[in-house]
């Protein structure tokens, strides 16, 4: 039991630091712009190319991760996302700054499934939904951590020397894990690499993730997307809010994700006692999270600014669908068919931040500079449409979604 939870608190810290590196440009934008003169859309290019690369390397990840275990893949990608972090910091060009970040994106993509795959390895099936809510919940204090704490490192540093605080966190979880994580736990060594990833036809072929997919995808992607980028200039140019009130509104954001991801968890690990279909409870969170994106554009925003929390209280309730993913395909697929849906949520969050962005740009800017609300308004729109659309493709295929009685009995 001990070495179980110092095996999940050294997974914690690598998320904690994917979510930090995704999220901090939300809190660094103003500074980013003026020291790099960026645009709104070239903003959020650049920071969703961290997203864009979490996608790409998502396939082969589960792979190397069925292969080698999370300890190894864990170290060399947290190594890579180093020097990424080092390149971006003392760079000035936009395109260097870009390849940096693809390698920040890269560097992470393993922090979470690294400690999925852990938590299927080291802790028992029913406690799996737990664990993982776990990782997801405390890692979301990354979302805490680019809010006030990094708005106040900024009294004493350049963004780039904030970074560099930052940085020097990732060579100490690095070490921890070196030291902690032992090399031990199923592995697929049976087959080669080119063989593992054609048994992604697998994965494919089967019906239930393309109606579950989708939904995971559209309000993962559009809650990481919003969360770390455009929920600060939003509670800036919509709201109003001065720079200390968007820190507090973002640390608000942060502590309602972690709280939510936790008690999702929490929940579902309960109702497992009782036969609850295991499907049931992310689609009611995830509906819950797609009818709380509507007021924020519909409604003044004295009222809408307080569903920000709901949103982002529910954004991630997918993940509580991977135990499920996990009985679908088995064990030795189970990394594979996961990142899949990974992937899709990553490669959603890279076109959502970018596509805020251009609209964004689209609109002349308001008379004190700022960028004009209506283009918030739109953008917000277009994403909840786009959302119920597929919400209604997802109750449509609810027979391909039910597990046989071997399947449910290894949950």
């Amino acid at each position: 039991m001990k070495q179980s939870i110092t095996i999940i608190t050294v997974f914690i810290l690598g998320y904690l630091l994917a979510i930090i590196f995704r999220s901090i440009n939300g809190i660094l934008a103003p500074n980013l712009i003026a020291d790099v003169n960026l645009t709104a859309s070239s903003l959020g290019l650049l920071t969703s190319t961290l997203l864009i690369a979490h996608a790409i390397a998502q396939i082969p990840l589960g792979v190397y991760l069925d292969s080698h275990g999370p300890k190894k893949v864990q170290i060399i990608l947290m190594l890579l996302a180093a020097v990424g972090c080092i390149i971006f910091a003392l760079s000035s060009n936009i395109y260097i700054m870009t390849f940096a970040r693809l390698l920040i994106g890269v560097g992470f993509s393993g922090s979470l499934m690294s400690g999925f795959r852990a938590v299927s390895m080291y802790l028992k099936p029913e406690n799996s939904a737990l664990g993982n809510g776990i990782i997801m919940s405390a890692g979301q204090i990354g979302l805490l951590v680019t809010s006030w704490p990094t708005e106040y490192l900024l009294n004493f540093f350049t963004w780039r020397g904030t970074y560099g605080v930052f940085i020097v966190l990732i060579f100490i979880v690095v070490l921890l894990t070196y030291i902690f994580i032992p090399k031990q736990g199923y592995t697929d060594n049976s087959k080669p690499v080119i063989q593992r990833l054609l048994d992604l036809k697998i994965v494919f072929k089967d019906r239930s993730i393309w109606y579950l997919g989708p939904l995971i995808w559209i309000t993962g992607g559009a809650h990481i997307a919003l969360l770390t980028l455009w929920a600060g200039p939003w509670f800036n140019n919509v709201a109003g809010y001065s720079r200390e009130e968007v820190a507090t509104g973002l640390t608000i954001n942060a502590i309602a994700a972690i709280s939510g991801i936790f008690l999702s968890g929490l929940i579902a690990k309960v109702l497992s006692k009782y036969n609850v279909d295991i499907l049931k409870i992310p689609s009611i969170i995830l509906i819950i999270n797609i009818l709380s994106l509507a007021p924020i554009f519909m409604l003044p925003t004295s009222i809408g600014s307080y569903f920000w929390i709901i949103f982002a209280m529910t954004g991630q309730g997918g993940i509580l669908s991977y135990p499920w993913i996990t009985a679908k395909f088995g064990m030795a697929l189970s990394s594979r068919a996961n990142t899949i849906v990974n992937l899709g949520t990553f490669v959603v969050a890279f076109f959502i931040q970018w596509f805020v962005g251009i609209i964004i740009d689209m609109f002349p800017l308001t008379s004190t500079s700022d960028y004009n609300p209506m283009a918030y308004h739109l953008s917000f729109m277009l994403i909840f449409v786009i959302q119920i659309v597929i919400l209604i493709w997802f109750f449509t295929g609810q027979k391909h979604l039910k597990l046989n009685k071997k399947e449910i009995e290894t949950i």
